[in-house]
């Protein structure tokens, strides 16, 4: 059967049993009908008419009474269930739109204990119930209202306890001393000169090789521009001997050097001077002014970095007898053979004679020589390397197949 049959059919038997009364009818007398339980939270219809309990009302039945009438029935106790409370919106329970059991005296938090009156914990005039008028749900909203507020009450007290315990544990800063200042602020200046020093070996290191290779791939590009239209690219007279051409300007590039064991894609520019700025420092390499040009009788020398600023002899130690070396000018391909190399002190200027470590001898041989710094990241030493003149081509016969098909040729230019 439905719910509401069951509640009528209940009402009914309450009624033929004399626990309850339609809404209207007059309480049995005291001693006329055997008191059984009611449901906790009811409330009898002649309390409500005439102001005085019933005599089966729940104020009679003694605590731990079996819950059930006169026959022992047992009744069915509604779970409690908990409503959110919203300040100030009205609810209605389900059983407010009718008169059953259940409706009178259950609050906003569900039935009360068993053996506690259901009038128990609430005002008086909240359990004032009139016959067929709905409830609202919960009783009165003032509680609902009045735990919001206590929640935020004491959300907030919290917070502030929580900030008052992170204050008081923050541990108070103590004035430093001179010696506690002048050690703190050596350490600040310590560590700012090593970031300093780290980006300068940086900008050493790295930025001066990618600064200067560029710098070398601009310089050659105008070189081999300028021997595009230069007239002496023709045959000799004498093939056999090396066209030498004329010394320039200090600080003006004037050549390019190849060198296979350094790889295929290796050129550097010429230069006339040793200077750092601009010749060894961005132009690449570096003629001693008083040695000999290339192809010239006597020794054609040269500078340059091996660390840094595009370190255009940085594998010089890796050359081995047999190598060659191309130099290439307005005049045509020189092409050195690698000898020997020796280590030397910086003051050992006699390497860059006619006849290496002998300058009293004229010579009469061609020779190149390359001078660096050694070790590596070090200048007390100077790394010298020799070569001998083995072949030459005027410019119109094109490149030596040493480096013809290299892609640092192209680069350049190719034939001039």
């Amino acid at each position: 059967m439905s719910r509401r049959e069951r509640r009528e059919r209940e009402r009914a038997e309450a009624a033929a049993r004399g626990e309850a009364h339609p809404p209207g009818a007059h309480p049995p007398a005291a001693d006329s009908s055997p008191a059984g339980p009611s449901e906790p939270g009811i409330a009898s219809a002649g309390s409500a008419g005439s102001g005085a309990p019933a005599a089966g009302g729940p104020s009679a039945a003694p605590p731990g009474a079996p819950a059930g009438g006169a026959s022992g029935r047992p009744m069915i106790r509604r779970a409690a269930r908990t409503e959110p409370a919203v300040p100030g919106y009205p609810r209605t329970a389900p059983e407010a739109h009718g008169s059953g059991p259940g409706v009178h005296g259950r609050g906003a938090q569900g039935f009360p204990p068993q053996g506690q009156p259901p009038t128990a914990g609430l005002p008086t005039q909240q359990m004032q119930v009139q016959p067929g008028a709905a409830q609202q749900w919960p009783p009165h909203a003032a509680p609902a209202q009045q735990t919001a507020a206590q929640h935020e009450h004491a959300s907030a007290a919290a917070g502030g306890a929580r900030r008052t315990r992170r204050e008081r544990g923050k541990p108070e800063r103590e004035p430093l001393g001179p010696v506690r200042a002048t050690v703190r602020t050596f350490g600040e200046l310590c560590i700012t000169a090593g970031l300093v020093l780290i980006l300068f070996v940086v900008w050493q290191l790295w930025w001066t090789d990618i600064a200067a290779n560029r710098d070398n791939e601009v310089l050659a590009d105008q070189l081999v521009t300028e021997w595009r239209d230069n007239p002496a690219n023709e045959l000799p007279d004498d093939p056999d001997t090396p066209v030498v051409g004329e010394p320039v300007a200090e600080n003006t590039a004037f050549g390019i050097m190849y060198v296979p064991r350094f790889g295929e894609d290796y050129y550097r520019t010429i230069a006339e001077g040793v200077s750092m700025e601009p010749v060894l420092n961005r132009m690449g390499l570096g003629r001693y002014p008083t040695s000999a040009m290339p192809g010239e009788v006597g020794n054609f020398s040269m500078a340059g970095h091996r660390v840094t600023y595009g370190k255009p002899l940085n594998q010089i130690h890796q050359l081995r007898p047999g190598d060659e070396i191309v130099v290439q000018t307005a005049e045509g391909f020189y092409t050195y053979t690698f000898r020997n190399f020796e280590i030397v002190l910086p003051d050992a200027t006699d390497v860059l004679s006619a006849v290496p470590t002998m300058p009293e001898y004229k010579g009469k041989d061609r020779i190149m020589t390359l001078t660096a710094c050694n070790p590596m990241f070090s200048a007390r030493e100077r790394y010298i390397a020799y070569a001998e003149l083995s072949d030459w081509q005027p410019a119109a016969e094109g490149a030596p197949d040493s480096i013809k098909d290299f892609p640092a040729y192209d680069r350049v230019g190719g034939d001039a």
